[in-house]
């Protein structure tokens, strides 16, 4: 609180400064007769052919001239320049209290605290203005020179008791000084009078108040802020600091509902509105923030950024359409923005607009930090319009040494792999593995590819490789599981992958089918059921699931039921070599089903002896 109170002459005076910059010039010196002829046009009027004379008219112009480009120096934050030209032009005005008022200024910029005093001390010399001297008095507050400034400000009562801003001046320097009763004496007039300045006064108060108490008094600085805030809403210092004292004493809830009744009542507020916005998205309530976004919306210094927050809680609530409304108005603003067009190229791909996702998408340069990832998309999403030679050709844009994402590596090895390249696809994928050796995905997708191309050996190492990195990989468990399974090798270990693998992943249809398939090897059918029928409510549509189950149920002599499994499975396989094994089990299965319900020639004899008289 202490740094607060010792910032106030300084806040003074650094708006002092912006308003000095702006202020009348020239109306103490020569040069305010702007318009005067050139000297070369006219002869200066005590020119008597001999005696030498100051050429004013030259003088002025030069001056003024050198003035013009300090100001532009000091609005470029060429403070160096600005003082270099500011020199220059004294020495055609010399006495000009206002290049000295403008040199202590920019000094006072640079951080030279003497050289701005020096030049602010000269200017009062020559001229008795009162923004001369306040420059002076901000001057010694922010040098800690407090009585000399208390000085300049007692002096300028004088002149005009009702000087609603000296008043706050001297107030802010006894706040420093620690003489609070003379603050408060000044702060209670300018606030007790119902000026312009009353809320500044009740502000001030407040600070006092609270600066002044070891424990602090709630109630009065909250009545000076309240004032304040009465006196005009809009006033950001105030609503905040009675906001932070809120949040204090009542938690932050009580604080975010003083603000949004603030805002309700007496707003929109911009300042108001960043809070509440910010408040509002950290806690997920996208609703109110979009509310108070659309505050800034128009306002704000930083559009698009503000535009950007709306575009994204729209994408969150799934309103698509107007999403791309204002992700393209932030394009209109700033078109080279890659962010915002990988983000218009997302929502399109959420829309399931594909051709228009990835026409943004290619849209990104190469020097741009999404550009890897926006040509990943583009490729996937070529191949999602079934050009996958097309996504070949954009994903070998990324140079395969600055891929700094694995699924670079797996989309461009899986194009591969659907042009049936799978030496290629293998090559990526290890290529993969050399740039992220602590990634599993990087040998499990190897794992899948060896498998297609019957190498299970290779497959098998490859799915090791991927749990030694990641232990809990349940895919990589089943690989294994079910190729030790199916060479009938190591079905202990086959079972125990199984059943970490299902504890893991429970509502995987094809991991139970993996468990139980090992104890139907086992011989455990019972079992083996209850895995292969709810893997097969998962998975109606996988011809080997319902082929598992079929020869289960043969096992437990549910006959019809493994018939009718064998005819689906029949139906669902693409596999020709697999379709013959399966068509095989279903006419073996028939058959032997005929021959159980044909009666033994013996038994009808039997029969007729039994029942003849």
């Amino acid at each position: 609180m202490k740094t607060k109170i010792r910032l106030m002459a300084s806040l003074f005076f650094i708006g002092l400064l912006g308003c000095a910059t702006h202020g009348p010039r020239y109306f103490d010196s020569a040069m305010n007769d702007r318009n005067r002829a050139p000297a070369s046009m006219q002869l200066p009027k005590s020119f008597d052919g001999e005696t030498p004379v100051i050429d004013t008219a030259h003088n002025q112009a030069e001056a003024d001239f050198l003035f013009m480009k300090a100001d532009l120096d000091s609005l470029a934050g060429r403070s160096a320049e600005s003082i270099e030209n500011l020199k220059s032009a004294l020495v055609y005005d010399p006495q000009s209290s206002v290049l000295m008022q403008k040199l202590s200024i920019e000094y006072y910029r640079k951080g030279q605290a003497r050289d701005s005093l020096y030049w602010a001390e000269k200017a009062n010399s020559i001229s008795s203005r009162r923004d001369l001297s306040l420059l002076l008095a901000g001057l010694y507050s922010s040098t800690k020179g407090y009585d000399k400034a208390v000085t300049i400000y007692e002096g300028l009562l004088k002149k005009d008791a009702n000087d609603h801003e000296v008043r706050l001046y001297l107030g802010a320097v006894y706040s420093e000084q620690k003489n609070y009763k003379k603050a408060l004496e000044q702060f209670n007039v300018v606030a007790n009078q119902k000026n312009s300045s009353s809320y500044l006064a009740h502000y001030y108060l407040a600070r006092v108040y609270l600066e002044q108490s070891e424990k602090l008094n709630t109630a009065k600085v909250e009545q000076e802020l309240k004032k304040s805030i009465a006196a005009k809403p809009e006033f950001f210092d105030a609503v905040s600091m009675l906001g932070q004292i809120i949040q204090k004493d009542r938690g932050q809830e009580k604080a975010i509902q003083f603000y949004a009744d603030l805002q309700k009542q007496k707003g929109p507020f911009a300042k108001l509105a960043e809070v509440l916005s910010q408040y509002y998205i950290e806690k997920g309530d996208y609703d109110k923030a979009y509310e108070q976004l659309e505050v800034l919306d128009t306002s704000a210094d930083d559009q698009i950024q503000i535009k950007l927050k709306m575009a994204l809680i729209l994408i969150d609530k799934k309103a698509f359409d107007v999403a791309i409304e204002k992700l393209n108005e932030i394009l209109i603003l700033a078109p080279e923005s890659d962010k915002v067009r990988f983000y218009l190229s997302a929502v399109y791909e959420e829309k399931r607009m594909f051709q228009k996702a990835f026409d943004q998408y290619m849209l990104v340069g190469k020097d741009s930090t999404y550009f890897e990832e926006s040509r990943t998309h583009a490729a996937y999403l070529s191949k999602m319009l079934g050009n996958s030679e097309r996504g070949l050709k954009v994903i070998s844009e990324v140079s395969e040494n600055k891929v700094t994402n694995i699924q670079t590596y797996l989309l461009k090895a899986q194009l591969f792999e659907e042009a049936k390249q799978f030496d290629k696809s293998i090559a990526v994928i290890q290529l993969a593995q050399k740039t992220f050796p602590k990634n599993a995905q990087a040998y499990f997708y190897e794992g899948t590819l060896y498998d297609k191309m019957k190498k299970k050996a290779s497959m098998i190492k490859s799915m090791e490789k991927a749990l030694e990195i990641e232990p809990d990989h349940a895919q990589a468990m089943n690989y294994i599981a079910f190729s030790l399974a199916e060479m009938n090798e190591q079905l202990d270990r086959a079972e125990k992958l199984a059943r970490s693998a299902v504890s893991k992943e429970k509502n995987d249809g094809f991991i139970l089918d993996t468990l139980g398939w090992i104890l139907y090897k086992r011989g455990n059918y019972k079992e083996a059921l209850t895995h292969l029928e709810k893997a097969y409510e998962l998975q109606p549509t996988v011809g080997i699931i319902a082929e598992h189950l079929g020869d289960t149920y043969e096992k437990v002599q549910k006959l019809d039921k493994a018939k009718a499994l064998f005819k689906k499975a029949n139906e669902l396989e693409v596999d020709q070599d697999r379709k013959r094994d399966i068509q095989t089990k279903l006419t073996r299965l028939e058959s032997d089903t005929k021959d159980q319900n044909r009666r033994p020639a013996s038994i009808d004899g039997d029969v007729k002896k039994v029942v003849s008289p």
